[in-house]
């Protein structure tokens, strides 16, 4: 049988064409390569990530946020060779260096923690140099490193280095109201009130309901000596951020200083019940309570601090004084001894139960 006419014969390649099969081959495998990078980096990020979550879990032993945290490390070094081009996973890496060296106490490795974040930022500013957020994290890291310096000089050009970056941030994108409020505290830290609050407003323009910006424009107020414009910043503060904390607090003050008490102890109230777990809110509700002689609302403040702050000798002392003047005594007998219990050799706290029990307690 004759062969077949379009059969390759092998023997007849020559050497060149072999090589240029083979660079052809090695190209293929090279490009095929690099289109699974992504795919790759994309795995490997996401077992970072998950890492990273296992890291910050409060229901895990601090050896095994360690190991976590270690492991997190690793692989965003992985993804970091895989996709050398993506920010966004080398930002996620970083944010754990900056982290590490917040929290390290030895010099050196909080030293070597803010050189590896400081490195990792710089290439993304080098990939993207007009990104702010990349900004804002370099002139953090000129913050920290200030942090340990101890020339005084070098402190000094490391917090003008921070400043400048803060600002540069800001200038970039001027309708973010986190960049905004940055440069806003600068300029109040550095005693510049006009700049500040106009600052402030231009965050407030960007989203109404920023209560920190009504907070500081209030502080401003203050400084300015225009104590109807403060009022008027936290009744619009309430009105669009209601849930914003504190607020009540800071306006009940000012009804109480007026004289206001019935008004300022309403707020109190109010601000208690956003969150029950406010110790403050109700500390001053209960204070103020005290001084009307609101005895069953006394009661139930310091009822709520025995809750918040079981270890509190005093509230319990407050709470038997304002069932004392309901008339119940067994109930503040309870309170005293429940007080006993944490200090038992105060000697007023023994009196007081004393007291009670030569009543027929």
């Amino acid at each position: 049988m004759a062969e077949p006419e379009n059969k390759i014969d092998l023997t007849k390649i020559s050497a060149m064409d072999w090589l240029k099969i083979a660079a052809v081959l090695i190209a293929a495998a090279v490009i095929l390569y690099r289109c699974f990078l992504p795919f790759r980096a994309e795995y490997a990020f996401r077992e970072a990530y998950n890492l990273e979550a296992q890291m910050n879990s409060p229901n895990l032993s601090a050896e095994r946020r360690s190991a976590a945290a270690q492991k997190a490390i690793e692989k965003y070094e992985k993804v970091k060779k895989l996709a050398p081009w993506e920010t966004y996973y080398h930002i996620q890496l970083a944010r754990i260096y900056e982290t590490q060296a917040r929290q390290e106490t030895e010099l050196e490795k909080k030293l070597e923690k803010i050189k590896q974040a400081d490195d990792i930022y710089d290439l993304c500013l080098k990939i993207s140099p007009t990104n702010p957020w990349y900004v804002m994290r370099k002139a953090e890291i000129y913050g920290l490193y200030a942090e340990i310096e101890t020339d005084e000089a070098k402190k000094a050009e490391l917090l003008r280095l921070r400043e400048a970056k803060i600002m540069e941030s800001a200038e970039l994108d001027q309708n973010n109201g986190i960049f905004q409020s940055a440069a806003a505290n600068l300029h109040f830290q550095k005693g510049e009130l006009e700049q500040a609050a106009a600052k402030y407003q231009h965050v407030l323009e960007i989203d109404d309901r920023t209560g920190e910006a009504y907070i500081m424009l209030a502080e401003i107020a203050r400084r300015q000596g225009q104590p109807e414009k403060i009022e008027e910043l936290y009744k619009t503060l309430i009105e669009k951020n209601p849930a914003f904390p504190n607020t009540r607090l800071y306006l009940g003050q000012i009804y109480e200083q007026r004289g206001q008490l019935a008004d300022a102890i309403e707020l109190y109230k109010e601000e208690a019940l956003l969150d029950k777990n406010n110790e403050t809110a109700y500390r001053i509700l209960g204070s103020a309570c005290y001084r009307a002689r609101e005895w069953r609302n006394m009661e139930v403040a310091y009822n709520r601090l025995t809750i918040i702050r079981p270890d509190n000798v005093d509230y319990y002392m407050y709470k038997a004084h304002a069932q004392i003047q309901q008339n119940k005594l067994k109930e503040a007998l309870d309170a005293y001894e429940a007080a006993q219990a944490l200090r038992p050799d105060d000697a007023n706290i023994r009196n007081n139960i004393n007291a009670l029990k030569a009543r027929g307690i």
